[in-house]
């Protein structure tokens, strides 16, 4: 009887360890089906990274804790009509086109102006809008033109193509201009109303549309120190060709059916994506 009641107990014992095990192996399935159905899920969405200031109005500021302005638009009207998700990292621009360099951004959305240096690491896509580079200073200031500021201390931003325009304005114009760089454009900008710089050298479109919506005590100079053209930079690889040709396409259906020139109302009050 004794052997009977042990046998039984070994039994059980053993079918009990073969139910745990079955469900365990049963979990685990669940598990990993779970992961590969997630796995799958996240390589299905397509995802772009974007690089943009979050500080440089009207291009790409912040309102209410939003990401908002007329590139930070374009860009992610593209990428909804494309299918992508747009994963935004906000820097200083020079800390921007430095991550654009490495891998780490796919584009940048930031009046990213072409010049042939950056033609060179980059394949820019349409262009999209356009914008000529001036000089803003206070408006009771005795400067009616660029020459008037010989001897006097510009600001610019830091990494920013003016501050290359400048400078060679400067140079083949035989000047003598003092060129100070900040960050951010709010430098710039407070030093010039202060009196702490004569002036503050940006794409025009952009300066108007700062003075009008602040109502900055500035005037901006008359001299054009250059015309240039914005588009979207990508890399010169196989994934970068393809997302410029992409974009390009979109490009021109929003420039044909009037959405570029509506965006660039909205920010500028004006049309900057039109060349005349």
């Amino acid at each position: 009887m004794k052997n009977f009641l042990k046998l039984n107990a070994l039994l059980i014992f053993v079918i009990s360890i073969n139910l745990l095990a079955a469900c365990s192996n049963s979990t685990n399935s669940q598990e990993e089906s779970t992961k590969t159905a997630s796995k799958s899920e996240t390589s299905d969405e397509k995802v772009i990274r974007v690089g943009a200031t979050g500080q440089s109005f009207p291009n790409s500021y912040q309102e209410d804790g939003k990401l908002i302005g007329f590139d930070v638009e374009v860009l992610e009207t593209i990428a909804n009509n494309l299918g992508y998700k747009v994963q935004w990292t906000l820097a200083g621009f020079e800390g921007l086109v430095g991550q654009l360099g490495v891998g780490k951004l796919d584009t940048i959305a930031n009046a990213f102006e072409y010049t042939e240096e950056r033609a060179e690491q980059y394949n820019y896509s349409t262009t999209y809008s356009y914008t000529s580079t001036g000089i803003a200073v206070l408006k009771d200031s005795p400067y009616d033109s660029v020459k008037d500021l010989n001897g006097q201390t510009v600001a610019g931003v830091l990494g920013s193509n003016k501050i290359n325009v400048l400078e060679d304005y400067v140079k083949k114009n035989g000047l003598d201009i003092e060129v100070r760089q900040y960050e951010t454009r709010d430098g710039p900008q407070s030093d010039t109303i202060k009196g702490a710089v004569a002036g503050y050298v940006q794409g025009k479109p952009i300066l108007q549309a700062t003075i009008n919506k602040s109502k900055l005590p500035l005037k901006i100079l008359e001299d054009d120190l250059k015309k240039s053209e914005i588009g979207f930079p990508f890399a010169k690889t196989e994934q970068g060709d393809a997302l410029r040709k992409v974009f390009n396409a979109e490009i021109e259906k929003l420039r044909a059916d009037g959405t570029l020139a509506e965006i660039s109302e909205k920010y500028y009050a004006d049309d900057i994506t039109s060349e005349d």
